[in-house]
This record gives C-alpha cells, sequence and structure tokens, in this order.
C-alpha cells in the first residue's frame, strides 16, 4: 500500500506507443495494466493517454478495459483529448470523432497556421462555431463511452496555432499568442466545453489542460486570460526545472510536468511510433528527481506529471518514478536515505549502496554514449545511416567500463528480484559498450566517413548492417531489421 502524499495529483503521461506495441490489442491492455498496478502500488493515482482509442490497438472495446482496469485500481485514466490538433479524440479514421476526418468532410473548419498562413489538414479552428459543437459532441461521446477519471486536453500548438482572420481579435487581445507554444485564448475557448461535457457524465473528473512554456511567472501578461476558465479545471505547466516562488500561479488548480520522466523503452531499440523520445537505455535521474520535487513544494504546485513515461519493467524508469515521487514527498529527503528506504527493497540491502553509485555516475554519463548508441542502433534497425553516426570518446567507454563491473558486483550482492532488475541493467550496459567500442575501429570510421554514400545505396547499407549485428553478437529482437518501420511521429 502506498502512503499518502502531499500533492493530491500524482500523474504518469504517456503516448501508447511507449509503453506497449501500439499494433497490438492484447500488449495494449496488458502492459497498460501493468502499468496501472505499478502506479496504484507506488503512489501515482492518475495516468494520461494519448493514443487512447486506436483502432491499431482494439478500438473502443480496448480502451474501455485500460479505462475500467484503472478504475477498479483506484489509477484514473485521462485520454488526450486534441482540442484542435492530435487526431481529436480518437486516433484512426473511421473512430468517431476523429478530427481529420471531420475536416475531410468539412474543410472549411481546417486551421489556418501562423506564419505561412496555409490551411493545415490536421487543425482545426477553434474559433468557428461549428468547430466549437464538435469539441462538445466528441467530449460527450468520450465521457458516455468510457470510465475515465479525467482527461488531459491539448490545443493548437506551435505552427498550428490558427492565424485566420476570425483569430484576429485573440491575437489582439493576446500579446504572445502567435510566439509562444501555446495560446491561452485557445485554451479558454476549449477547456470550458470540455469540462462541462465531463463533469457532466464524471462529476469529479480531473480536467487538466496544457499550458506548454513557459510557466506562468514568465508570462503573465498573458494569464488573465485563463481565468475564463473553471476553477476547478487543472492548468498542466510544461515547467522542467523552471522555478520562481516568489510569484503565485494565476489559476487555483495547477501541476508541474518535466518531460525525462522515463527514457527507457522495453520491447525494442526504439518505439514503432514517437520515437523521438523512449529508446533502449539505462539511465536514472536520482538528481533531476530531487531537484524537481524541491521546486515543486517551493512553488506550492498542487501536483506533478511525469512526461516521456514508458514500462516500468525497465529498471531506470522504475527508480525514476519512484524518485520523483518520494522527493516530492520529502524533498529534504538524501540519497543514502533514498537508497535505503526505496533502492533496498528493490535490490536487497547489501546491494543498495553499490546501485546509489551506479545510478548517480549514470545520470551523467549516459548522454555521453547516448549520441553514440542512437546514429549505429537506427543503422542497425533501419539499414540505413539516417541518423548521424558517430565514434565515442575513449575515455567514456573506459567510465562505461566501470560502470558495468560496478553492476555486475552489485549482482552478485543483490536479491533474486534485484538479480533480475540488473541482468537487464548489465544487458544494456553490455549493449551500448559493444556499440561504442565498434565505434572506434577502422571499420566504423570507414562507414562514418561514407555515411552519405550509405544513405543513397540501401541495398549496400542494409548488408552492412545486418552482418553487423551477427559480429557484435546483438540480441537480433531488438537490433535486427526493421526495415522502414520507423517513424518520427504517430
Amino acid at each position: 500500500m502506498s502512503r499518502s502524499h502531499p500533492m493530491p495529483y500524482r500523474i504518469l503521461w504517456t503516448w501508447d506507443s511507449w509503453v506497449c506495441d501500439p499494433f497490438i490489442a492484447e500488449s495494449y491492455v496488458a502492459e497498460y495494466r501493468e502499468l496501472i498496478d505499478f502506479a496504484a502500488r507506488t503512489g501515482y493515482n492518475g495516468i494520461i493517454i494519448w493514443g487512447f482509442v486506436d483502432a491499431r490497438h482494439g478500438g473502443i472495446e480496448a480502451a474501455r478495459q485500460v479505462a475500467g482496469y484503472g478504475l477498479q485500481q483506484g489509477v484514473r485514466i485521462l485520454p488526450g483529448v486534441g482540442a484542435g490538433g492530435y487526431h481529436g479524440y480518437s486516433m484512426t479514421p473511421g473512430l468517431p470523432y476523429h478530427l481529420e476526418d471531420l475536416l475531410r468532410e468539412k474543410p472549411h473548419l481546417r486551421a489556418q497556421i501562423r506564419g505561412s498562413h496555409m490551411v493545415e489538414d490536421h487543425a482545426g479552428c477553434l474559433y468557428q462555431p461549428e468547430f466549437q459543437e464538435w469539441l462538445r459532441e466528441g467530449a460527450e461521446w468520450l465521457a458516455a463511452t468510457f470510465p475515465i477519471g479525467g482527461v488531459n486536453i491539448e490545443t493548437n500548438e506551435m505552427e498550428w496555432i490558427c492565424d485566420c482572420p476570425l483569430a484576429s481579435e485573440a491575437t489582439r487581445r493576446e500579446p504572445n499568442r502567435l510566439k509562444y507554444a501555446n495560446s491561452y485564448s485557445d485554451l479558454a475557448i476549449a477547456v470550458p466545453i470540455i469540462f462541462q461535457e465531463t463533469r457532466r457524465k464524471h462529476p469529479d473528473a480531473w480536467v487538466t489542460y496544457a499550458t506548454y512554456e513557459p510557466a506562468w511567472f514568465r508570462r503573465m501578461e498573458d494569464a488573465w486570460l485563463l481565468k475564463g476558465i473553471p476553477r476547478e479545471a487543472i492548468a498542466q505547466w510544461n515547467m522542467e526545472l523552471d522555478c520562481d516562488a516568489s510569484i503565485p500561479p494565476p489559476v487555483p488548480e495547477n501541476i508541474s510536468l518535466i518531460h525525462s520522466g522515463g527514457w527507457s523503452y522495453h520491447l525494442d531499440a526504439f518505439p514503432p511510433t514517437w520515437t523521438f523520445t523512449q529508446y533502449r537505455c539505462f539511465w536514472p535521474l536520482l538528481r533531476q528527481a530531487h531537484q524537481f520535487g524541491a521546486n515543486q513544494r517551493a512553488m506550492g504546485v498542487q501536483g506533478l506529471v511525469l512526461g516521456c513515461v514508458g514500462s516500468a519493467a525497465m529498471p531506470d524508469n522504475e527508480v525514476n518514478y519512484i524518485a520523483y515521487l518520494e522527493f516530492a514527498r520529502d524533498p529534504d529527503m538524501d540519497f543514502e536515505t533514498f537508497a535505503a528506504e526505496h533502492l533496498a527493497p528493490l535490490y536487497g540491502e547489501p546491494a543498495a549502496p553499490l546501485m546509489l553509485r551506479l545510478m548517480l555516475a549514470q545520470e551523467e554519463l549516459h548522454p555521453k554514449l547516448a549520441p553514440v548508441w542512437s546514429g549505429w542502433a537506427w543503422f542497425l534497425r533501419e539499414g540505413s545511416p539516417s541518423r548521424r553516426l558517430l565514434a565515442a570518446e575513449e575515455s567514456v567507454l573506459k567510465e562505461w567500463e566501470d560502470q558495468l563491473a560496478l553492476a555486475r558486483r552489485a549482482r552478485e550482492a543483490a536479491s533474486p528480484e534485484g538479480a533480475r532488475r540488473l541482468d537487464a541493467v548489465t544487458q544494456v550496459l553490455d549493449e551500448y559498450l559493444r556499440i561504442g567500442r565498434f565505434s572506434r575501429t577502422g571499420a566504423a570510421a570507414a562507414m562514418i566517413q561514407d555515411q552519405e554514400r550509405l544513405r543513397n545505396n540501401p541495398d549496400e547499407a542494409g548488408a552492412a548492417s545486418d552482418q553487423l549485428v551477427a559480429e557484435l553478437e546483438l540480441l537480433e529482437d531488438i537490433y535486427g531489421p526493421r526495415r522502414g518501420s520507423g517513424q518520427d511521429s504517430g
């Protein structure tokens, strides 16, 4: 059983493909059930799911199972709602309230995006009453169809923000509307509509909405626009490690998001979609979790949101999620106390100090080798050097060898469950070291020199990548060919 926590909102923020195989319904349901169990066990009480309803992983029925299991376990499921972008209420054509279906049928509802002023096939104009009515109907459908615990609303962001003549008055009133990633005027239209319909069916629903960045204390000239949003709605700020405790938030309910919740993907080298975040790694973030927790308590926000969340089956994700929660509970806790209270139950008391050393060192070391691994791992999977091939620094590889040796020592001292976790850790560390060592060979230097030519000769590049997987004795199901599978969008 989890202990009480001073922050009422404790949320994990996910895209489906970071947690499961997004093309298999059984994987979607099973993996999210495991994440729900982890959340309930450790003290998280909400999970945001972007890609909640998707025909590729079971559509309405699978989504209903996930939401129902969350309700049963006391963990709220909050579907991501694209109020103008991100596919609307469902991810795939043919499902109810899929945004692109609407815009194909009624192209006059498309947004005229800022900068180019071109119409956008994937973004709707919030300033048209007909689009607002579609938002209302979609919210009513979502709330009536699924036992959800709330929603997570995003309006058009970045270049998708509508700059059509109907939005001109909003642009005049909001000084930074076309400057930052998000428009408060857009939120003031969308959030009340979705809030009303969601709360009509689920009176205690958490209606959260993304304000993006910067935080309120860097955008006070626009903050008055948020007063038009219901007071019970919850503003989600992309806070990262920014902090200013001297200026109170402009709305009553606030949660802070940090994107580096847990980077590690457990089913492959990279997810099949949304590949710009999750990847196979071991990257614990104890220092960052400590700083983030202290910042949120100082600012007095009501909750935390961990973004970029993958499966807690990966040992670094598991510890990161616990660390963010526990340092927000007690920002005065030191790392040795954290190890004794939270690493010892996972790895065994004798192994806990070794794991603390390993994790603190890895937090700073991992970014030094990750770009090297990423370029070569992508090449192995895709058979093309579409990400830059690099050579590792010898000093980094020496530090990495020390880390691998420390992980093996920890395994010898670990409990059976700790040894199981450390098998996963040492496997990943060893893979990175193999790829890093290869990157410094003459063969790798030639490929780095010729990567543009390899990019233009897919047969040669594919044969070279297949041979390299075997030579380095890497896991075929992780690093083997996935020709054409890599995507950088959902």
